[in-house]
């Protein structure tokens, strides 16, 4: 087979016979150098040989950077810095608290029914179990006891975190549309301190009020830009029924957190003085980061995110959005009356989308109008 094949020198003649050729019918550049065939040789001045390798297409390779980047791929904001994004967390709470309770969704009341009755079914069943496993008997020692009470204390306050969790993610499944209903009325409420027809607190549109402060200040207002993007995502197909499979696999990724820090958590809560401390702040960190990733189930769906883009969007935004659920998770951990708290929740969730995950829209227009400039 080696005595087959061409070697440099044979290349090279052929493709220089090839030139002249061209050369002589009149080819153009172009067409010269498309005769000189894929290998490409060809000589440059006498006794100098070159040889051409042409490039292989970057496609050849697999997709480009930006398809394989969710954040350049989904037009998503970048992750906010640290300690900045402990700040953006907790900001987007609160507002995003009062935005939901100020603008309440006409499906409140079914989504609160459903999570109460399958939170409180966890509450009492986890608590049963938990407590006839680690009971102490009546021969064991003193020091046996006080190991098994602790971690029944410690046991019994995860299950309380983790139980909410769970019953909003079996309601998530069985009820998708109520969550995302919620979500996506919270979506259209009009930004802090504009009026739902764009208008400041002091009637001057918001477009008039920032042309002093930028010359290419956008016609629209933020409301009818966010408007306009909750439409594209309500006409989205989403997901499908790959959302299932996304589903599963969040709950398995989950697990495998929850299954790490249980361990740690039991472990650590055995320390004097701190360790029940430690432990709850561990448990109530898990089940803030795992309680905002399934209230942004719905956006994600929409937005058309797989398993692995909602994975690493997630964890470059751990910090944000860990401090978005802590007192959401510490609320809905609250027997009976805690679930009471999801629809809050799950309208909170919208603050978090339009200031953790979703560009601006007003510089996206800035920029889309400077670049037709």
């Amino acid at each position: 087979m080696a005595l087959l094949a061409p070697s440099v020198a044979d290349a090279a003649v052929l493709g220089s016979r090839r030139a002249s050729v061209a050369r002589r019918r009149g080819l153009p550049r172009d067409a010269r150098a498309a005769a000189l065939g894929l290998g490409g040789a060809t000589r440059r001045g006498p006794g100098r040989l070159t040889t051409r390798i042409p490039k292989a297409p970057r496609a050849f390779f697999g997709a480009g950077d930006d398809e394989k980047d969710p954040f350049k791929r989904h037009r998503l904001r970048d992750p906010a810095p640290f300690p900045e994004s402990i700040g953006v967390g907790f900001q987007c709470a609160l507002v995003g608290a009062k935005t939901a309770v100020t603008n309440p969704s006409e499906v409140w009341a079914p989504m609160i029914g459903a999570t109460l009755v399958v939170a409180v079914a966890l509450d009492v069943g986890g608590t049963t179990l938990t407590g006839s496993w680690l009971n102490p008997g009546e021969d064991a020692g003193a020091l046996w006891t006080l190991v098994e009470r602790v971690a029944l204390v410690a046991v019994d306050g995860a299950w309380l975190l983790v139980s909410p969790l769970v019953a909003i993610a079996v309601v998530q499944q069985l009820l998708p549309l109520l969550g995302e209903k919620i979500l996506f009325d919270a979506l259209k409420a009009p930004p802090t301190g504009e009026s739902p027809t764009g208008e400041s607190p002091t009637g001057e549109s918001r477009s008039v009020a920032s042309s002093s402060a930028t010359s290419s200040a956008t016609p629209c207002t933020l409301a009818a830009l966010r408007i306009t993007r909750v439409a594209q995502l309500e006409s989205s197909d989403g997901l499908g029924l790959g959302s299932l499979g996304v589903a599963a696999a969040r709950a398995q990724s989950l697990a495998t957190i929850a299954g790490v820090a249980v361990p740690m958590g039991v472990g650590v809560s055995l320390v004097p003085v701190v360790g029940p401390f430690l432990a709850g702040a561990l448990a109530a960190a898990v089940a803030s980061y795992s309680l905002t990733w399934e209230l942004l189930d719905p956006y994600f769906d929409k937005a058309g995110l797989d398993f692995d883009a909602q994975e690493r969007v997630v964890r470059s935004n751990a910090v944000a959005l860990t401090c978005f659920g802590v007192p959401f998770s510490l609320a809905l951990a609250v027997p009976f009356f805690g679930p009471m708290t999801v629809a809050v929740a799950q309208g909170a969730a919208a603050e978090v989308v339009w200031r953790v995950l979703e560009r601006d829209p007003e510089a996206e227009a800035r920029r889309a109008e400077m670049a037709e400039s």
